[in-house]
């Protein structure tokens, strides 16, 4: 039986809001070690700014700049039961590293979980799902 994105998805994608300056989005993108992270307004999931935005905006005067100003305003989204090639297929077509799965997150328009090509990279090697520590298993970590 064909594994499906909920299998592998990653619950809580970090957002930034809509002004917050680039070196914020960046210091979330490193604290939260992912890779994009959804841009927020007061009605919702506008846009996803990526590593690959910041890379792009180093050149310019990115300290002038907001995640409004770079980021992608089309968000990729699948079901959590999409099957994996599904995903998979989205990412490569799209060539994003990314694809997010909004439907099931109580507020309307918030993203609730991700699956990354990493977690398909660990599907195949056969690793578990990384998962999110408890702040149980983040205090032990200190």
């Amino acid at each position: 039986m064909e594994k499906l994105a909920r299998d592998i998805m990653k619950i809580g994608v970090p957002v930034c809001d809509l002004n917050a300056p680039l070196d914020a989005v960046a210091n979330i993108m490193v604290r939260d070690g992912v890779d994009a992270l959804i841009v927020m307004d007061e009605d919702g999931a506008v846009g996803v700014v990526s590593q690959t935005d910041l890379v792009r905006a180093f050149t310019r005067n990115w300290q002038l700049l907001t995640a409004k100003d770079v980021m992608t305003e089309r968000i990729l989204s699948v079901a959590p039961e999409a099957p994996l090639t599904a995903a998979a297929n989205m990412m490569q077509d799209e060539k994003v590293h990314q694809v997010f799965i909004m439907h099931e997150h109580p507020e309307t328009g918030k993203p609730s979980a991700v699956v990354t090509m990493r977690a398909l990279v660990r599907e195949m090697a056969g690793l578990p799902p990384e998962r999110p520590m408890s702040p149980v298993q983040k205090a032990r970590k200190k």
